[in-house]
């Protein structure tokens, strides 16, 4: 077990019975080896709403809810979210445009943006260039064709911090292979933060390649450690405890940032 307590920001609720990242174990054992207090339960669709609502409700003191929207049932689901933030449940959205088919800067998305500000929640975008084609947790049909114009490119994050200066939003994976321009998105704006989930997929993708702790330590050298969160889909806590960094700086990632921005 871990000595510093810290909390996972990045966690999907399909790990809840079996994580795959932890030896097929379920969450719980993950979360007890590694001290990890708090743990996300992120919903990428409609029936995972759900799921995340019953087990966030059953374990409100180890869990936390990101919701899914559907933009195309875009009132339904804002009624649902605000719901699920008044009962404690929800403390942010996950978007994820490749696998929904829309731009994250279409003027009919503001919706999203404004409830999310309106409740005071952060936004978790999926950052990064996919390999894949299908997604079947795509919420219209299993046979949805993502397109490689909706993965979400800097340019449109950076129209809509303009737009929304006040709203948070944490770009997941570092920004994967866009890293560069994320790294300078968050440099300019004051609520724009990184997270380490996945972290070695495009790490070693990277040319030339690099290692997760050298990767963080240079975050850290720009951004300070009060922007980045952790999260794991293959990245641990001790993935953070081995950076050359100062204890304080571990404990931003690793706690202080995740509680702050999702009011743990």
């Amino acid at each position: 077990m871990n000595e510093y307590k810290s909390i996972d920001s990045h966690c999907h609720i399909y790990c809840f019975d079996k994580t795959d990242y932890f030896n097929d174990l379920p969450l719980f054992d993950y979360m007890n080896f590694y001290n990890i207090e708090k743990c996300s339960q992120i919903a990428v669709n409609e029936s995972d709403n759900e799921n995340v609502i019953r087990v966030v409700s059953q374990h409100p003191e180890k869990l936390f809810g990101i919701a899914y929207i559907n933009v195309r049932k875009m009132d339904e689901y804002l009624a649902k979210l605000r719901q699920g933030v008044k009962d404690g449940i929800f403390r942010g959205v996950k978007m994820h445009p490749y696998v929904e088919d829309y731009q994250l800067d279409d003027p009919k998305i503001y919706p999203i943006y404004e409830t999310c500000l309106e409740l005071d929640i952060p936004v978790l975008f999926h950052t990064g260039v996919l390999h894949f084609n299908k997604w079947v947790t795509a919420s219209d049909t299993d046979n949805f064709d993502a397109k490689t114009s909706c993965i979400g490119y800097p340019v449109q994050f950076g129209n809509v911090l303009e737009r929304y200066k006040d709203l948070k939003i944490i770009f997941a994976h570092f920004g994967g292979n866009f890293y560069p321009e994320f790294l300078s998105l968050c440099e300019r704006f004051d609520n724009a933060y990184m997270d380490t989930a996945w972290l070695d997929h495009y790490s070693e993708r990277n040319l030339p390649p690099v290692t997760v702790q050298s990767w963080i330590e240079h975050a850290v050298k720009f951004l300070g450690s009060q922007k980045i969160l952790y999260g794991g889909e293959d990245i641990y806590p001790t993935d953070i405890e081995k950076c050359n960094l100062t204890r304080a700086q571990k404990d931003d990632i690793l706690y202080n940032n995740a509680k702050r921005l999702y009011k743990l």
